[in-house]
């Protein structure tokens, strides 16, 4: 007893590699959702001239789509594995945004945020879930160390395209968001569990869902 406890005060102190790893993939996930929150409805207004009434339509696009994918995303998680939610709908999220930012025509930069929500919408749960599952005896401090890095990238985003805008057009300043879903894709291999974890079952559907996808 005094050897675990011993072991979750020092995961309290220290903060593991793959802790790190989670955060920054959170910080950049949740920076595209800041930048979809404030940017959205103004790209349509400023860049294709839509009638204000329309412009918000982005942000509902955005927000349906990803709430609907917060519902869902559990159980595709459980179906596919959480690398494969968060290395397809990143992937998906960056094709979305490119989309939105370079269409010439309303209705198509609506879908493009719409399909930026959708995958945009399980990553950060299975961002959060995995740091949880990184080690039993310390999953509060490593959920909170994910979620306070993540919450950073919320806060730092709208800012990050505001201070762009200075120096290029509203819709590339979007390519930021894309690079970091591109990244995020790329990296979705951090969310594997590792032989050996506490929370490791050999053996699972998810787990072979996993290799399949992963």
């Amino acid at each position: 007893d005094r050897a675990r406890e011993a072991s979750a005060a020092g995961a309290r102190r220290r903060m593991p590699l793959r802790i790190w790893a989670l955060a920054a993939l959170a910080l950049m996930i949740m920076l595209c959702e800041g930048v979809a929150n404030d940017w959205s409805a103004l790209h349509l207004r400023r860049v294709l001239d839509a009638p204000a009434a329309t412009a918000a339509l982005a942000y509902g696009a955005f927000a349906t789509t990803m709430t609907i994918g917060r519902l869902l995303a559990d159980r595709v998680a459980a179906r596919l594995g959480p690398v494969a939610v968060l290395r397809y709908g990143a992937s998906a999220a960056a094709l979305g945004m490119a989309a939105a930012a370079l269409s010439p025509w309303i209705p198509l930069a609506l879908a493009g945020w719409a399909v930026f929500g959708a995958g945009l919408s399980g990553c950060i749960p299975q961002l959060f879930s995995a740091a949880g599952h990184a080690d039993r005896d310390a999953a509060g401090v490593n959920v909170s160390r994910v979620a306070g890095i993540g919450y950073l990238g919320m806060l730092a985003g709208p800012a990050a395209i505001g201070a762009l805008t200075g120096v290029m057009p509203l819709n590339v300043t979007f390519f930021l968001p894309v690079a970091c879903c591109v990244a995020a894709a790329a990296a979705a291999g951090v969310l594997r569990q590792r032989a050996g974890t506490a929370d490791t079952v050999p053996g699972t559907a998810e787990d072979a869902a996993e290799q399949r996808c992963g």
